[in-house]
Formats: structure tokens, C-alpha cells, sequence
């Protein structure tokens, strides 16, 4: 269960491994085993706080024992409820992306079942004042869909334009969508001029992962020989065949080669942020784990 306090307060204890505790065990389940025990105070929780978030993802042990100090009213859920939310706000947000998917005219070769199932490929990703999305001459294999905030797009060093989009009354601009057909260099400097930016991305790669190229289903609708690339799969299910080929050796990429672009989102132990290589136009997800936190609960099997 996952509990967010309303009213009182709780205390956070661990047990202290320096006195032959384990932090991954429940306090009072080591004391009815007869275990030495030394247990330590790591904080407090007020109302607006909450704790037990971990279990909405994992079923592992607990990784601290907290004890309500006062009468104490919390709300909960649980791990199956809260999956069954995140499936149905899911599915409503696929279906916002492939609104937006149908207004790209370089995508309108493309079957409703093949624009669905690139929609369940795009990324979210989270920009802030002054970020550059796309930089004029470096080479770029991602498109991207602004569905919030204001970019402005610079051409040799002259603003050409500004694109604004807001979610809620459904506007949506496009930008990087040739980088789905070439791997050619940008055309402009995209840069946030909004506080915050949201935005969809999509990469060349994952769209040969799942359709193929892109050049080849628009050669096939001018011909009239358009067939779904979403085929059968196992045991007579639908789902995508992604091509394979040969396994390519990957080379060592240090981190000082890699330009970042832009956050794709947060979890419990830290954040996952996108990286792409500009000279070979790749793109990678980064995760930066917070090693202090790790080892102040105790989670270092989950992690390992």
C-alpha cells in the first residue's frame, strides 16, 4: 500500500546495521524473533507527506518502519488499483497522441493501426527556458510534437518563427519530422522560450522498429499497394514484428560526447534524462541514480 498522510504526524525508523540490524526488515518482526536490535529515528512525515511508494512498484520488503506518533487519519491505495488507473489514463493519452499524429502530412501514408502503434512509441519529454531542442547543421534522426509552451526556430541566425501550443485547447506544432525519412543535418536552432516546454518524441530507429522505413511506406501508398506492416504474431495475437538484422558491436560513448536534450521523466530513485550523439544522430536514455538515498533506505538488492 501507498499512504498519503491528511492529519498527524509519523515517525521513520530503520534498524541499525552497525548494531547487527537489518534495514530491510520490519523493526517489530526482528524483536518477536529475539534479535539484538538497535533502531534509529530517520525522520518525520506531516500531513502533505506520504510514504510507501515503493510498493506501487515493487514487491519487495519494506525498507523502514514508521509509527504514527498521534491520532493520524491517511488515504490509500493499493498496487492493483493503481495500475488499473495508470491503464486507463494510458490508454486516454494514446489517444490524445494520435490526434496529433494524424495532423503530421508526412504521416498520412500511414494506416490508423500504424499511427496507433507509433503512439504508443512517443516519448514525453519536459524542457525549460532557454534549452535548445535542435541545433541548425547537427545531424538529427528524432521528430518531436510540442503540445505545450513556445519554441523559437532560428535560421542563420535570424528567427524565422515562433510555434506556441497549449494542451488544453488541443493546438500542437511539429518540428524534426524530415529526420523520420533522412538522417540529414537540421535545417534550424529550436529553442524554449516559454518557462517550461512539454513535447512528443520519436526517433528514426524505433520507427524502422516498428514499420520500417518510412520512404518505402510512402512509395507503396502512391502505388495503391498499402498493406498494415502490423502483422500477426505468437499464437495468432496481433502485435508489431520489428526487423532484425545482424547484432552490431557497440562502441565505448563517453558521457563529455553526448549532448543532452532534454528530461523524459523522474522515479523514486532518480531521474531519466534523453542524450543524443551528435555526430552519429543516436539517441540514448540516460538514468542518474541517487546513490545517497539508495543506501539511506536500504535498497541496495533492489537496485543490484
Amino acid at each position: 500500500y501507498f499512504y498519503i498522510v491528511q492529519e498527524g504526524a509519523f515517525d521513520i525508523a530503520v534498524c541499525d546495521e552497525a548494531h547487527g540490524g537489518d534495514s530491510g526488515h520490519d523493526a517489530s518482526a526482528l524483536r518477536s524473533e529475539g534479535a539484538q536490535l538497535s533502531v534509529k529515528s530517520v525522520g518525520h512525515i506531516l500531513p502533505g507527506g506520504s510514504f510507501g511508494e515503493l510498493a506501487l512498484l515493487y514487491s519487495v520488503p519494506r525498507a523502514s518502519t514508521v509509527t504514527a506518533v498521534t491520532d493520524s487519519v491517511v488515504w490509500v491505495i493499493d498496487r492493483p488499483s493503481f495500475k488499473d488507473i495508470l491503464m486507463k489514463v494510458s490508454d486516454a493519452k494514446v489517444s490524445e497522441f494520435l490526434k496529433y499524429l494524424k495532423r503530421v502530412d508526412i504521416l498520412e501514408p500511414l494506416l490508423e493501426e500504424e499511427k496507433r502503434a507509433l503512439a504508443n512509441a512517443l516519448v514525453e519529454m519536459h524542457f525549460s527556458m532557454g534549452e535548445v531542442i535542435l541545433e541548425q547543421h547537427q545531424p538529427g534522426n528524432t521528430f518531436y510534437i510540442l503540445y505545450e509552451g513556445e519554441v523559437s526556430v532560428v535560421k542563420d541566425g535570424v528567427e524565422q518563427t515562433r510555434l506556441r501550443a497549449n494542451q488544453f485547447n488541443g493546438t500542437a506544432k511539429f518540428f524534426g519530422e524530415r529526420a523520420l525519412l533522412h538522417n540529414e543535418p537540421r535545417q534550424a536552432t529550436v529553442t524554449v522560450t516559454s518557462q517550461t516546454a512539454n513535447a512528443l518524441a520519436l526517433d528514426r530507429d524505433t520507427f524502422h522498429d516498428i514499420l520500417g522505413p518510412l520512404e518505402e511506406l510512402i512509395k507503396q501508398a502512391e502505388t495503391g499497394e498499402r498493406t498494415s506492416r502490423i502483422k500477426t504474431g505468437i499464437g495468432g495475437k496481433r502485435g508489431l514484428q520489428p526487423k532484425r538484422g545482424p547484432v552490431q558491436k557497440r562502441t565505448d560513448i563517453a558521457k563529455k560526447d553526448l549532448n543532452r536534450i532534454g528530461l523524459l521523466g523522474c522515479g523514486g530513485f532518480g531521474s531519466v534524462e534523453l542524450w543524443e550523439h551528435p555526430s552519429t544522430g543516436d539517441t540514448y536514455a540516460l538514468k542518474a541514480l541517487s546513490k545517497g538515498y539508495i543506501v539511506k533506505m536500504g535498497m541496495q538488492d533492489s537496485v543490484m
